[in-house]
């Protein structure tokens, strides 16, 4: 029998977290208020770095492009702001002339990620090579922008960015801005919940590691951008959240067929779990989701 620890491996995303802390880019929680100027400024930034890449770095500052209960909360210890990975690439490869990037560089640390990886696809492998070479070129610039690769393997880059307040005054304060790349409908039906508004401890990653622990005991693993895939073919099992749906009900065939309506709000989910799932898998699902959250030094809901 697969352990837990090698479940837990396969489907525990980077929630991200203060990836900074402990350095002079220490994040510190942003205020609603401060929420848009800040992601503004910071896009506004950004786009000098790259201005081939303005036009799609520009829509960051929609509010639909904002990911978990970011911009709905009084205030977020992070930013997570939803990107496109098409932007990423031209033509089936890395756009390194978008992103003003040394080819020769590009390819030779193209080769060495993909002489060390042993399962990863060649898009994770250049989007990977990718993000790593935008991470350096936005820290040699020098300004206030400063950016890590710790999840650059996931899709995601993390900043640490100044905090404004809506009349511009630059604080003395960092906010820790995520941008997640992959397929939008993915990466929404991935971050976005709704939470229980009588526990203010249970956030985004609380729904999110659920779902994924209940997909992970029942057959299936999850990859950032692309979405469900089974676990003993590594066969992606639909391009879009509702197609995965459907194959879990037709494979799992619960009790009450999963919809989006359910497997958004955490409750809702949680309930769903605790009745339609086989007694082992329930036991699995849950006991993922618990050490999920310890691994995360995040609240333990006492309803587990």
């Amino acid at each position: 029998m697969i352990s837990l620890i090698k479940l837990l491996r396969e489907v525990l995303i980077d929630e991200g977290g203060n990836v900074f802390k402990g350095t002079e880019f220490d994040a510190q929680d942003i205020v609603l208020d401060n929420i848009k100027p800040t992601i503004e400024k910071f896009v506004s930034d950004l786009s000098k770095i790259f201005p081939n890449k303005k036009s799609t770095l520009t829509p960051l500052t929609d509010k639909s492009n904002w990911l978990g209960s970011t911009g709905s909360k009084p205030k977020s210890g992070d930013v997570d702001l939803a990107y496109s990975s098409e932007y990423l690439f031209k033509d089936g490869k890395a756009d390194t002339d978008g992103w003003g990037i040394n080819q020769n560089e590009y390819d030779s640390l193209y080769e060495k990620l993909k002489k060390s990886s042993r399962t990863a696809t060649d898009e994770a492998i250049q989007t990977n090579a990718l993000i790593r070479l935008i991470v350096n070129k936005i820290n040699s610039t020098g300004g206030d922008i400063h950016a890590s690769d710790k999840a650059a393997n996931g899709g995601t880059i993390h900043f640490s960015y100044p905090q404004y307040t809506p009349s511009g005054e630059k604080l003395d304060l960092r906010a820790q801005l995520d941008i997640d790349t992959g397929d939008m409908d993915w990466l929404k039906f991935r971050y976005n919940s709704e939470l229980p508004e009588d526990n203010p401890e249970i956030k985004g990653l609380h729904r999110g590691q659920l779902m994924l622990a209940m997909f992970a005991a029942t057959g299936y693993t999850f990859k950032s951008g692309r979405g469900f895939i089974r676990k003993d073919t590594g066969d992606v099992i639909a391009d879009k959240p509702q197609g995965a749906l459907e194959v879990f009900n037709q494979e799992y065939q619960p009790s009450q067929p999963l919809t989006l309506e359910t497997i958004n709000n955490y409750d809702k989910l949680m309930s769903y779990i605790k009745t339609n799932l086989k007694p082992e898998d329930k036991t699995k699902a849950l006991d993922l989701f618990k050490e999920a959250l310890r691994r995360a030094n995040a609240y333990v809901p006492d309803n587990i």
